[in-house]
């Protein structure tokens, strides 16, 4: 039995982020770089219901891409540690510029929860979100938050606890022509459920290289998130994978 949950707090710069893990952690910190370069590393404690839990404070970004030194530290993190949980601290009052990170961890298959901040603020300016509908169609946990006043913090960790063990809902299904490409015993088809879908002509291309990344690589882990950063062209999974020389560029065609 794990003694202690990892629990990585991401999210865009002045979204409330550090503020909200400092609400957790105190002065229990824990400061260091990241291996090899200059970037803090802080990570912090914290007891729910007699449950321990590891915080990790990642750099905030926008991205998932690799092209900033805090979206490769970030990134690694995910993929290579083993992170329980990602806290995805969203703020409310920017929303859409937000979720863009969002869809991204989404499709990394880890178990993401939102912790919408700066809900005060979106109550101050009259505003409104519909907080029964965006989990729908995220298919994740949502928990309106307040890092500056302090508030939601019970429910987020209650939250943190409970959806450990499960990746994303997959709430998205795409209604495609029947294809599959074998992967050890199991068949991939466009009828599965992905957590984000895309157009038929995108889907078909994430399908070609995911079939060539298998046939050379085997069970790399979550092929399909390794397929879109190959047709995004990002130059360190093309390091990392590299595959025939042909199919990124007839990608785009």
């Amino acid at each position: 039995m794990k003694k202690e949950l990892n629990v990585g707090f991401v999210g865009n710069p002045n979204s409330g982020k550090t503020t909200l893990f400092n609400a957790f952690t105190g002065a229990n910190l824990k400061v260091a770089n990241w291996p090899g370069v200059t970037v803090e590393k802080i990570e912090g404690a914290f007891k729910y219901h007699g449950e321990r839990f590891k915080l990790v404070d990642l750099p905030g970004i926008y991205s998932l891409t690799s092209y900033s030194l805090e979206e490769k530290l970030t990134r690694e993190f995910i993929l290579e540690s083993n992170v329980d949980v990602i806290i995805n601290v969203v703020d409310a009052s920017n929303l859409e510029r937000n979720l863009y990170l969002t869809l991204q961890l989404i499709e990394l298959g880890k178990p993401v929860i939102i912790a919408l901040n700066m809900m005060d603020i979106i109550e101050e300016r009259g505003m409104e979100i519909d907080l029964h509908r965006l989990p729908e169609i995220l298919g994740i946990p949502v928990i309106p938050v307040s890092a500056r006043k302090r508030t939601g913090l019970d429910i987020l960790m209650h939250a943190v606890a409970h959806h450990k063990d499960k990746q994303s809902d997959l709430n998205f299904e795409h209604h495609h022509r029947r294809h599959r490409y074998r992967g050890g015993n199991k068949h991939y088809s466009h009828h599965d459920k992905y957590p984000i879908v895309y157009s038929d002509e995108i889907e078909d291309k994430i399908e070609e290289i995911s079939t060539v990344l298998y046939r050379k690589y085997g069970n790399i882990g979550n092929i399909r998130w390794h397929a879109i950063k190959l047709l995004e062209m990002d130059s360190e999974i093309m390091e990392k994978y590299p595959v025939n020389t042909e199919i990124i560029p007839r990608s785009y065609e």
